[in-house]
């Protein structure tokens, strides 16, 4: 499960940088590329995070990651469906497996 998080704590993280390099490139779209960035760089940082945290890793992730997809429902005319499905992975994902941490803390 590790390697997974801290693949997508990469991918995350280079999707900020993407993004702020296109808030560099086009100052017409620069605010929306920034607030996109700056979001996509929480949800990495929140999964480099639970990678070090021992307890509660998939609220971090969840928490870290969820605005991103809120970003996405507010913007559907900035990146459209296939990014708000893509950005519902990771927290859908963590959710899973904090229900299932839970469960099993209960048993």
């Amino acid at each position: 499960m590790r390697v997974l998080t801290a693949a997508a704590a990469l991918i995350y993280v280079f999707f900020a940088v993407s993004c702020f390099r296109l808030a560099w490139i086009y100052p017409d779209e620069r605010g929306l590329s920034i607030g996109e960035g700056l979001f996509t760089l929480l949800g990495g940082i929140a999964l480099i995070a639970a990678l070090i945290v021992q307890r509660r890793q998939a609220l971090l992730v969840v928490a870290g990651t969820l605005p991103l997809v809120g970003w996405f429902v507010a913007t559907p005319y900035n990146s459209g469906p296939p990014f708000l499905v893509a950005s519902l992975i990771a927290p859908a994902i963590a959710t899973l497996i904090g229900a299932v941490e839970l469960r099993r803390a209960a048993a």
